[in-house]
Parts: structure tokens; C-alpha cells; sequence
């Protein structure tokens, strides 16, 4: 009743998206706990969904959307049936083929169209007619080649010294991307809020968890004190912090998380060519 198969982009895209997939639930009604993620673009050829935020904002979703980078839980509910065809926007991607402050569409969805005109209601609609996954694939990448066609100037020198401190350490630190960016910490922040759409403070915490929360997902620990040593102060600021990103503590994540959550957290094993920041989220 519930299914959802991953694909890769065109080589080309790979430095821009995570990974392609197709949403499939023909159940009358479906929920999700969305863990804090990427930017996300979703392109829902039937149903309607509703995301609440964990600002509180409250969103309906239809046809096409872009969401913004979130920095908490999101509570996904959808009048099925749902079916959607959706990609994480990588930040290099963000700031490539987006072009628009992040800050100023976190932890909120807007309609595609109004961001990059006519092209979202082409790709909605070949989409719509797609009857299997090759098309809906070959339809993907001929939309986002059109927008890397068009693309917007940005710092990509800095995407990736940022997605590097991200994922390399446990426990990334702010003064080492200062330092490493040659830049003072306000420029840096410009730039993380711009690009991320968060502080670098903010973003260590958020990948943090996510990174604990992929490894208990896939079973690579057996206890908190494993994912804590090095990062966490101790096991209540541990539970406080992944609760805080993934709306579930460590034990009730282990044994509740979402069928969804557990399938996304899973493209690890299924995809392991995926840049590391695609896998948090």
C-alpha cells in the first residue's frame, strides 16, 4: 500500500541533488514525521498533503512545491491517495539553481512555479503522464538541466568547505570554518544563512543529530553513549539535541521511527555513491 523507489539524477545534476524518488501510498489518509532536512522540491501528481512546522507554520501541499531547508520535525499528513515525485536540493544545488535566500523559505513550502516560472507546470505534467519510472526520470532531468541551463552565480568554493565541515567531524566547530574560510564569522554567517539557510551554530547542531540519528537507523551503534562520546555533553543533552531535530528521542527513533524515515535513512546501503549531507536527510 505504501512505496518508495530511489533514483540517481543525470551525472551532470549529481553535484546539485541528492537522489530522485517516487512516493507511492493508496491508503485513504498517510502521516510522517519528517526529520529536520534538506531543501526539498515535491511534485505531487495526486492527493493533497498538509505540513506543519515546527514554528508552528501551517501549509497545504498541492501540485508543485519547494520547501526550504527545515531546523526541526515536520508533521507531513496526506489525503490519499498520495502519489509525488520528489529530489533533496543539495546546498551547492540550492544556490545554483534556486538563486533565492534560504533563510527567507526556511521551515516553509511555496508554490514551485512562483520561484522559477513556467517550467515547474511542464515537469508537473509530464510527470502526471509518466507510466514508469524511466520517464519520470528522464522528466526530472530534462527539468533540471533546463534550470542548471540558467544558472545562478554562487560560491561554490564555500558549499563545499561547508558540507565538508559538516560531515567530517562529530562535533563541527565554528572557528574552524572562519578559519578555514578565510572570511570573518559575519561573512560566514551571510553566507550559511544565504546558502543553508541557517547559522553555521544552528547547522552543526541539526547535522549533528541527523548523523546520530542515520547511524542508530542503520544499526551501526548500540548505545547513546557511542554517538555522544565527543559531541554531546552528556546523555540528556544528547537526548535533548536529537529530539530537537528529529522529533523522537534515541529510544522511541529506534523503535517508532516512520516506515518512510526508515526507508530514507536506508538509501545509505542502497546508494552509497550519494554525497554524505544527502544521507542526513
Amino acid at each position: 500500500m505504501i512505496s518508495i523507489r530511489y533514483f540517481a539524477p543525470a551525472p551532470q545534476l549529481r553535484p546539485y541533488l541528492s537522489s530522485y524518488y517516487w512516493f507511492e501510498s493508496n491508503l485513504p489518509a498517510f502521516a510522517d514525521l519528517m526529520r529536520a532536512e534538506l531543501p526539498q522540491i515535491r511534485l505531487v501528481t495526486r492527493g493533497t498533503a498538509r505540513n506543519t512546522y515546527a514554528t508552528g507554520v501551517v501549509r497545504q501541499g498541492v501540485g508543485a512545491q519547494l520547501q526550504g531547508p527545515t531546523s526541526g520535525p515536520v508533521q507531513f499528513v496526506a489525503a490519499g491517495p498520495l502519489h509525488l515525485f520528489g529530489v533533496g536540493l543539495l546546498p551547492q544545488g540550492w544556490a545554483t539553481l534556486i538563486g533565492e535566500p534560504a533563510d527567507r523559505l526556511a521551515d516553509d513550502v511555496v508554490d514551485l512555479g512562483d520561484v522559477v516560472g513556467r517550467c515547474a507546470a511542464d515537469v508537473l505534467g509530464e510527470l502526471a503522464l509518466a507510466r514508469d519510472d524511466a520517464a519520470r526520470v528522464a522528466a526530472a532531468d530534462r527539468f533540471f538541466q533546463c534550470l542548471l541551463d540558467s544558472a545562478h552565480a554562487a560560491p561554490l568554493w564555500f558549499t563545499r568547505l561547508t558540507d565538508a565541515w559538516l560531515t567530517e567531524s562529530a562535533n563541527p566547530q565554528l572557528d574552524a570554518l572562519v578559519a578555514a574560510s578565510g572570511m570573518s564569522q559575519r561573512s560566514v554567517e551571510r553566507l550559511s544563512r544565504r546558502i543553508y539557510g541557517a547559522s553555521p551554530k544552528l547547522l552543526a547542531r541539526k547535522y549533528r543529530a541527523l548523523n546520530a540519528a542515520v547511524q542508530i537507523g542503520n544499526g551501526e551503534v548500540s548505545g547513546w553513549a557511542d554517538l555522544a562520546a565527543g559531541a554531546f555533553y552528556d546523555q540528556a543533552h544528547f537526548i535533548r539535541e536529537f529530539k530537537q531535530f528529529t522529533g523522537l528521542t534515541p529510544a522511541r527513533f529506534q523503535a517508532e521511527a516512520a516506515p518512510v524515515t526508515r526507508i530514507t535513512i536506508a538509501r545509505k546501503k542502497l546508494m552509497p555513491d550519494l554525497p554524505k549531507l544527502a544521507l542526513y536527510s
